[in-house]
């Protein structure tokens, strides 16, 4: 498949990829520091329960696992 690649594309290929690589981890980073405020228990929403909070931040991670598993 790389021998498909023109020559001179590819450092550029590799550049945007890991750029692209490095922004997603950033993301996940990010999103793991703050996870006490985004899914943690908010006093405003009414049936707020912990199964609730636990299935939101499962969604999330089911995601950004997936596409993780893709790069």
């Amino acid at each position: 498949m790389l021998a498909l690649i023109n020559p001179v594309a590819l450092p550029a290929r590799r550049i945007a990829g890991t750029t692209f690589f490095i922004i997603f981890l950033f993301g996940g980073l990010c999103i793991f520091r703050n996870r006490q405020r985004f899914f943690d228990q908010d006093p405003e929403v009414s049936g707020d329960i912990p199964s609730v909070r636990k299935i939101r931040a499962e969604k999330v991670l089911l995601v950004w696992g997936a596409q993780a598993a893709t790069v």
